[in-house]
Order: structure tokens, then C-alpha cells, then sequence
């Protein structure tokens, strides 16, 4: 009995992990950027008035290439979400085309951060160029005015 109790212990022994450097893991990826775009002086969605649609839209990036985008529709607003642009950590520039005549350009860079075993995106950088625009504290929707 005294044999099968060593053999089980040194078992366990060789194969259990150390607590104080084991505290698993955790990852949180980067947000998604959502965007609304309304009239500066009505505020009205740009694309629910029929300014814009959503055909005619398009998202580069600096290198020319196409950013793969989503519409929700909710409510009365019709929100252009990026969801890729996140994982890229270098400082980039995207161009969202909203007409031939119409577009904004941005700024983004993101920084991947390790922190007590958890690692989480945070946003270094975020600026548009050419219209001024406000982000929601409750929902994240960065607002347009154009």
C-alpha cells in the first residue's frame, strides 16, 4: 500500500503545475469600429435620408487594399462596422468612400498588451482627418458629421 501511495504522489508531483505561475489565460480581442455618418446640420443618417448608399460605399486601406466591412441597420441608423482594422498593429490609414465626391480618411493604430496573463487590444491612436466626429460613451458609435 505504502508503494502505491509513493507511486500516485510522485505522480501528481511530476505532472501538476505551479500555482503561483500557472494563473491561465485570457484574451480579449480588439473592438470593432463602428460608424455613423449624419448631416452636420440636421443630423440626419446620411444613408436612411438618401444622400448616401450603401452600394457606393467602400473601405481601403493605405496600401490600396479593400477592408471588408458589415451594415447593421437598427433603429434609424445605418452603421458602417469594421471589425478587421483592430488586429492590425502598426500605425494605418483607411479611406471609407461613401460617394465618388465623399470620403473620410482616418488614422488608426493599435497596441496588443500582455498583462497578468490576459492580453487585450488597446487603441493608441484613433483620428479622422477631415470631418469632425464624436464617439458615444454607452454604445462606442463614432459619429460622423459630414
Amino acid at each position: 500500500m505504502k508503494t502505491k501511495f509513493i507511486f500516485f504522489a510522485l505522480i501528481i508531483g511530476l505532472t501538476s503545475c505551479d500555482i503561483n505561475s500557472d494563473c491561465g489565460e485570457c484574451f480579449s480581442p480588439p473592438r470593432a469600429f463602428n460608424f455613423v455618418f449624419i448631416d452636420k446640420d440636421s443630423s440626419q443618417d446620411l444613408f436612411n435620408n438618401g444622400t448616401f448608399k450603401v452600394e457606393d460605399l467602400s473601405v481601403t486601406n493605405q496600401k490600396d487594399e479593400t477592408i471588408n466591412f458589415k451594415i447593421i441597420k437598427y433603429q434609424d441608423q445605418t452603421i458602417l462596422s469594421l471589425n478587421s482594422i483592430g488586429w492590425v498593429l502598426e500605425p494605418s490609414v483607411y479611406t471609407i468612400e461613401l460617394s465618388p465626391e465623399v470620403s473620410v480618411i482616418m488614422n488608426v493604430d493599435m497596441d496588443k498588451i500582455t498583462d497578468d496573463c490576459c492580453t487585450y487590444f488597446e487603441v493608441k491612436e484613433f483620428e479622422i482627418l477631415n470631418y469632425e466626429y464624436s464617439e458615444s460613451t454607452s454604445t462606442g458609435i463614432i459619429q460622423i458629421e459630414i
